[in-house]
C-alpha cells in the first residue's frame, strides 16, 4: 500500500515538474520575443508567434486568453510593418457567436483600417466609402470593451474627418507618410530630436554615472564632524 502511494506521488510529482517545465520554457520563448519586438526586430518573432500558437493549439487545457494574447501580440507586428490588408478583413469580419473579437485586437483592426483609407485611392466616394468602414469598426473595438482613450479619440476624428470631407470643408485624408528613409512614428511612439531652434551642439544629453565612477565620487566626510566646504 505504501509503495503504490510513492509510486502516485512520484508521478503527481514528475507531472507538475513536466508543467512547470513546459511554463518556463513557454514564458522564455515569450520574453525573448518580446526582447526582440522592443528593439523593433520583427521577423524573429513574427515566427517565433506564429510557432508557440501552433504548439499550444495542440494542448486542449491552454487558457483561451493566452492563445488571445499571442494572437494580439501577431496583430500588432502585421500593424507596424505597415501589413494592413489582412487586419482591415479582420475588422469587417462579424463577432462569431461566443467567441468576439478580443478589444486589443479591434482596435489594431479599426487603425489598420484607418490607415487603409489613407493609402488607397483618394477620390471622395472611395474615400467617404473607406472611412465608413473604418468609423464601423472603431466603433467596434469600443463595443468590445476596449477603454483605451486612443480608442475614443481615434473614433471621433475619423468621424469628423468624415463631416468635413462630406460638407466640403476638407479635400482629402490627412497624408501618411511612407518615406522609408525618414525616421517616423513606432511602437514606441514619436522619435526624440532637439529642440528646432536649438542648434546640434548644444544639445546636451545626460548619461547615468557608471556605479563604480559614482562611488569614486560620493562625498565620505558625512557624520565625520569635518566642515564641509560651501561650494560656489
Amino acid at each position: 500500500m505504501k509503495r503504490s502511494v510513492a509510486i502516485m506521488l512520484a508521478l503527481l510529482l514528475a507531472a507538475a515538474g513536466g508543467v512547470c517545465l513546459f511554463a518556463g520554457l513557454f514564458e522564455r520563448r515569450m520574453g525573448v520575443a518580446q526582447e526582440d519586438m522592443a528593439v523593433l526586430d520583427f521577423e524573429d518573432p513574427q515566427a517565433e508567434y506564429a510557432l508557440l500558437q501552433q504548439d499550444l493549439e495542440k494542448l486542449p487545457w491552454v487558457s483561451p486568453s493566452t492563445l488571445r494574447d499571442i494572437q494580439v501580440r501577431r496583430a500588432t507586428l502585421e500593424y507596424w510593418q505597415r501589413n494592413y490588408s489582412d487586419l482591415a478583413v479582420l475588422a469587417a469580419r462579424p463577432a462569431q457567436g461566443d467567441q468576439p473579437i478580443d478589444p486589443e485586437l479591434a482596435l489594431l483592426a479599426a487603425n489598420a483600417t484607418f490607415r487603409m483609407a489613407q493609402r488607397g485611392p483618394q477620390d471622395k466616394a472611395s474615400v467617404l466609402k473607406n472611412l465608413d468602414a473604418a468609423i464601423r469598426a472603431y466603433l467596434g473595438a469600443l463595443r468590445a470593451g476596449n477603454e483605451r482613450p486612443d480608442a475614443a479619440f481615434n473614433y471621433e476624428l475619423a468621424v469628423r474627418i468624415r463631416e468635413e470631407l462630406a460638407g466640403g470643408k476638407r479635400k482629402g485624408m490627412p497624408p501618411f507618410d511612407i518615406n522609408e528613409d525618414k525616421s517616423d512614428s513606432n511602437m514606441h511612439g514619436d522619435p526624440g530630436e532637439p529642440p528646432k531652434d536649438m542648434k546640434v551642439e548644444q544639445f546636451q544629453i545626460r548619461v547615468p554615472l557608471d556605479p563604480k565612477d559614482f562611488k569614486s565620487k560620493e562625498d565620505t566626510s558625512a557624520g565625520t564632524g569635518q566642515v564641509r566646504k560651501r561650494k560656489g
